[in-house]
């Protein structure tokens, strides 16, 4: 039997988020702020950071395709965007339920600075600093944590669990 140990209550997770939202609306300014959700882990995330953000917020989805053999080290092959956008002078805000060895999402970044954004953010739900292969950093995360099997809030094992309204580990 699998035993779920909850880490943050739902209270916790929206005053982070809450936090995380008007800090992103600080460093925005009056400017429209623009959401990207890397799916599907922060899906719940985005929705929930969508609502904490006064003002004018856009938001779209990508998914990206990689190498599933070795997820810690594979690039990506693909970025499918769900919808064609332009990111050319826009702030935008990339949203990754959890940050790891940072290779995943450096190769977004790269990517995406070829759009010519305004400027281009990092936002993690769960930020796990110590498990870095690269320099890299995110600019906001919900929380900071040693790795583990996160679930809930959006997140998954399995095909289960993403539907608990808390961030548990699995033990």
């Amino acid at each position: 039997m699998t035993r779920v140990t909850k880490l943050y209550d739902e209270d916790v997770i929206q005053a982070r988020v809450r936090e995380v939202g008007a800090a992103i609306r600080q460093t925005a300014g009056d400017s429209e702020v623009f959401l990207i959700g890397i799916l599907k882990g922060s899906s719940v995330f985005l929705a929930d950071l969508l609502r904490a953000i006064p003002g004018a917020v856009h938001y779209e989805w990508v998914n990206v395709i990689f190498d599933v053999a070795d997820t810690e080290t594979a690039e990506a092959t693909e970025i499918d965007f769900l919808t064609q956008f332009s990111m050319q002078g826009r702030h935008i805000y990339v949203l990754k339920d959890i940050v790891t060895s940072g290779i995943i999402e450096n190769y977004l970044l790269t990517q995406f600075r070829e759009r010519d954004p305004a400027s281009l953010h990092l936002v993690a739900l769960l930020d796990c600093p110590g498990e870095r292969t690269l320099d890299l950093a995110c600019q906001q995360s919900v929380f900071t944590a040693e790795r583990n099997r996160f679930v809930g809030y959006g997140l998954e094992f399995e095909n289960r669990f993403a539907n608990l309204p808390y961030i548990a580990t699995l033990g």
